[in-house]
């Protein structure tokens, strides 16, 4: 997902025309009975977010935003131990969780369905500029999931784990592209026709109608471990798309150009990365990018600007920070250690 680094808005930046329009009450939260909206700051974009608390534990988050400039956001992220079911509607973005299982650095694109529970984690993400962006999000705490009783046998073995309290690592789960089911779902969610109660009741008839077929379709999915149904000719274009990453360091397609450029539709370059190579699409990226890296540092007339450049990263920082992720060092560090 390239980015305008000339113009991207930083964090700091965005904390600031946040905090401005929240003294001018530009940005004031709106309430209506168990649902509450705000729109985004004019000067950050257009759009608004909207929250409906269904009950505790069980509330729906709406999205719908358009940024005027590039943003890379890197912050950190409480989940409340709650499982968190995504539905992106339109646009792309790349985030990156390090630390989490199965997909620390991934792009999330339209049509695309997950899975995550993420209690607290560092969260980095990057928006492109004036892109329509809109997800719908289902918060559910676990507790409530278990009151349906605690035979989960028939689920996946990473959402029984977590539910029968085996297992509460983060993590976060790509499915494939959203069901005609799913999405007729988030229509009718989206265009609720009742009021008061009656909506209440409608919508989390809906909230659960779409857990339901992201549970079964979770369940369905092959996991990561079991071998996919991939021809010969698939294997090719997944190592040509490992290719084009190792030319293209300083300058790589987006996810879906990618799929693209290969004959691939994201979904399967995603699922095919990870069988192949072990890693998401972004992570084997990165993992070239250090790799050069460290060839490059071993030149003391290079600087740690200039080979960040090189690599592919919008700024020194970025490049220091990523490489302290892969390697337990700063860039500097590890120079001294290699001259």
């Amino acid at each position: 997902m390239p980015l305008d680094t000339a113009r991207i808005i930083t964090e700091a930046e965005y904390n600031a025309i946040w905090e401005e329009a929240n003294a001018c009450g530009e940005v004031l939260w709106q309430w209506n009975d168990v649902e509450q909206r705000r729109a985004i700051p004019k000067r950050l974009g257009q759009g608004e977010e909207w929250i409906i608390d269904l009950h505790p534990g069980l509330s729906i988050h709406i999205a719908t935003y358009q940024y005027w400039r590039p943003l890379c956001l890197d912050y950190h992220y409480n989940g409340e131990g709650m499982l968190l079911s995504n539905f992106y509607l339109a646009g792309d973005r790349r985030m990156i969780n390090p630390g989490i299982q199965l997909e620390e650095d991934r792009e999330e694109t339209a049509g695309e369905t997950c899975l995550c529970y993420i209690k607290e984690v560092r969260s980095i993400e990057y928006f492109p500029a004036e892109q329509i962006h809109k997800s719908v999000g289902i918060k559910t705490d676990l507790e409530r999931l278990k009151s349906f009783g605690m035979n989960w046998d028939n689920t996946s073995s990473l959402l029984r784990s977590l539910i029968e309290g085996k297992s509460a690592k983060n993590f976060h789960q790509s499915l494939n592209q959203s069901t005609p089911a799913m999405q007729q779902t988030l229509q009718q969610m989206l265009n609720c026709p009742y009021h008061g109660v009656i909506k209440r009741m409608y919508l989390e008839s809906k909230v659960l109608e779409l857990l339901v077929l992201q549970f079964h379709q979770l369940a369905g999915q092959n996991s990561y471990n079991t071998i996919p149904n991939f021809r010969p000719t698939d294997i090719e274009r997944l190592h040509l798309a490992k290719e084009i990453l190792q030319r293209d360091l300083d300058g790589p397609p987006s996810l879906l150009d990618l799929a693209r450029q290969v004959g691939l539709n994201d979904y399967k370059l995603k699922r095919g990365f990870r069988y192949l190579f072990g890693t998401t699409v972004f992570g084997y990226l990165q993992t070239c990018r250090i790799k050069q890296a460290q060839e490059l540092l071993c030149d003391r007339e290079l600087s740690i600007a200039e080979i960040a450049h090189r690599v592919g990263y919008a700024s020194a920082s970025r490049f220091c920070d990523a490489f302290k992720r892969h390697m337990n060092m700063t860039p500097s560090a590890y120079r001294r250690r290699r001259i």
